[in-house]
């Protein structure tokens, strides 16, 4: 989704810098749902490793392909899917590495290396571990999939104590916006409506509505029905016939609704 953002290059004008308006490529993830998987999987890691930890978290983005390609450039791969869609923990090299020897209690190694199949057995247990958080933005009842479609969104969970690490989630497609009515109409049934039913008084000419006075006599239609409307709000609902039932004046509901045969 495209919004209105400003370009991060200013030019100089007399004493200020202005930024052009710019329309930049948004993601529709809500950082609420990015939360949600940074709490999980702060929570879970934290409780495989027995120990706390503190995490930062990086704005959900829509990254191009360039940036893509250096993403996903030798990193490891775990991809879930469910009723909502796909996503993915992404752990470059030197982020798996750093988890791997958290792992087994070890301090952090100075640069990439291959993990050994002990390691990288320990680490996908850990992930499978972490892999319910993903729910908040895939849905309930995940399954691991080796699905090969690309990804659109992507966030980081960045570890910052008792060692650092990046946990990147990239999600296969943007959440859907759909438009919700905020009130039901269950909401709404016991609010109280003024509603008036106004009766056909036939036609008058100019000079007799001029003429119209207090204690004036307005003859009705000529019927043995009184025809009327049935309106809330100065909106029109029904038509109907007006008349007398049971000793009390009554408004009998015609229109669409006389299959129903409503008296009010």
């Amino acid at each position: 989704m495209k919004q209105l953002d400003f370009a991060r290059e200013s030019t100089p004008l007399g004493r200020r810098r202005v930024r052009r308006a710019v329309f930049a490529e948004r993601s529709l993830l809500p950082a609420a749902a990015a939360c949600m998987v940074a709490g999980g999987v702060r929570e879970t890691l934290g409780a495989v490793l027995a120990t706390p930890l503190r995490v930062r978290l990086f704005e959900p983005a829509i990254p191009t392909a360039q940036a893509w390609e250096c993403i996903l450039g030798g990193a490891l791969l775990y991809r879930y899917r469910g009723p909502a869609g796909d996503a993915a923990f992404v752990l470059r090299g030197a982020d798996a590495a750093a988890i791997a020897a958290a792992l087994f209690g070890e301090p952090s190694p100075e640069a990439s290396r291959t993990l050994s199949p002990l390691e990288r057995d320990v680490l996908d247990r850990a992930v499978a571990a972490c892999s319910g958080a993903l729910s908040a933005v895939c849905g309930a009842g995940l399954e691991r999939t080796e699905a090969s479609a690309g990804f659109t969104t992507y966030f980081e969970v960045l570890v910052e104590r008792p060692f650092e690490a990046a946990i990147g989630v990239a999600l296969a497609g943007e959440p859907r916006s759909e438009g919700r009515p905020a009130l039901a109409l269950e909401d709404l049934a016991a609010m109280p409506l003024a509603t008036r039913v106004e009766l056909d008084a036939g036609r008058l000419t100019a000079a007799e509505v001029a003429a119209l006075a207090p204690g004036a006599m307005l003859p009705l239609v000529e019927s043995r029905t009184l025809r009327g409307r049935l309106s809330v709000g100065g909106r029109t609902l029904s038509t109907g016939t007006c008349g007398i039932r049971n000793g009390c004046f009554a408004f009998e509901i015609e229109g669409a609704r006389e299959e129903r045969g409503a008296t009010v």
